[in-house]
């Protein structure tokens, strides 16, 4: 239970995150988080790699969280500059938004009175964490949209 008798919310997005994934000289294969300097790990083979880069983004984005860092924006892996020096391609890694330590705000919300009538007959008598559930379930619908209208736009622009 949360504050103010709340539940915990869900985490309330899955991101994509781009990887460089590189041969190494020495055997295996690295991976490098672009938007996370730092943020690397090895496999193997490229399934072991590919697994240890989720949990190496996982545990990453959860210090940053602890750290009060702010989470930058994915960038597009078609953004993404592969060095040229080495074989390597660019690979999407998902993971589940950490929660960053969440701040209430008190708002005073003007709703018909009908419609407050039902919230309040499914909400279990908690009508501030029903409507936040509820305003998560739609943002989450958003959430990839702007990454993705920046990507096509920036190269709709690159190609003039």
């Amino acid at each position: 239970m949360g504050r103010y008798g709340h539940p915990e919310p869900e985490p309330l997005v899955t991101v994509k995150y781009a990887a460089v994934m590189e041969q190494t000289d020495a055997g295996g294969f690295g991976v490098w988080f672009p938007d996370f300097p730092g943020c690397v790990s090895h496999g193997d083979d490229l399934v072991t790699a590919a697994r240890a880069a989720r949990k190496a983004l996982a545990l990453h984005l959860e210090g940053m969280v602890e750290n009060g860092d702010v989470i930058p924006r994915a960038t597009p892996a078609e953004a993404i500059e592969l060095p040229q020096d080495v074989l390597s391609y660019v690979f999407l890694v998902e993971t589940d938004a950490p929660l960053a330590k969440t701040a209430h705000v008190r708002l005073n919300v003007t709703l018909p009175a009908g419609l407050v009538r039902r919230i309040d007959a499914v909400s279990n008598g908690n009508r501030s964490g029903w409507l936040a559930l509820a305003a998560n379930e739609q943002l989450k619908r958003y959430a990839v949209i702007p990454n993705y209208a920046a990507s096509v736009m920036s190269s709709r622009n690159a190609k003039r």
